[in-house]
């Protein structure tokens, strides 16, 4: 995946392992990449550039984290870009006061997620600790995107619905 240049833009740092056989994260980031002002940064294409990314983000009206969603939590790199990276930025003039949105794809159902479904706890809940980061970071925090179900037989259905809100919830954070 290509970087696309920044100009006072909406970042989406993907974080996806196998981004080339995903269905679902593809298809989110197929309905945003040709937007204006929309920089896609795949965390797991090269090694990362502290001074590179700092400058992008400098640069960012808003950022994204996107990531398949499983064991409870984002795949490693967006860790390790957190740890790495985004940790001597967190609560600088070069994150303070951006918005800060997850955007994330479940194999399992919405009714899933949901106090007494099979996984006890709410996205809302799940996703607390990125929800910290924006806080911690002097962020704002976004209501997160799920898409949920891609695993189920209604996947393609809600890929596709999920996908075109994706598009709607970046250009709103782009202004348009």
């Amino acid at each position: 995946m290509e970087e696309t240049k920044n100009s006072g833009n909406v970042v989406i740092l993907l974080a996806h392992p196998s981004f080339k056989e995903s269905q679902a994260n593809k298809a989110l980031i197929d309905a945003v990449k040709n937007i204006p002002g929309v920089v896609i940064m795949d965390l797991y294409a090269k090694s990362f550039d502290a001074e590179a990314y700092k400058k992008i983000l400098s640069e960012a009206k808003a950022v994204v984290f996107q990531f398949p969603f499983y064991w409870a939590s984002a795949p490693s790199q967006l860790k390790k870009w957190l740890d790495e990276i985004f940790t001597p930025l967190a609560g600088t003039e070069v994150v303070k006061g951006k918005p800060l949105m997850v955007a994330t794809t479940t194999g399992s159902e919405y009714e899933a997620y949901r106090s007494g479904g099979r996984n006890h706890f709410t996205m809302d809940e799940l996703l607390r600790p990125y929800q910290l980061v924006a806080n911690h970071s002097g962020m704002v925090w976004q209501t997160p995107h799920v898409v949920y179900g891609v695993s189920t037989p209604a996947g393609t259905q809600n890929v596709k619905e999920g996908a075109k809100v994706y598009c709607q919830r970046v250009e709103a954070l782009l202004g348009k």
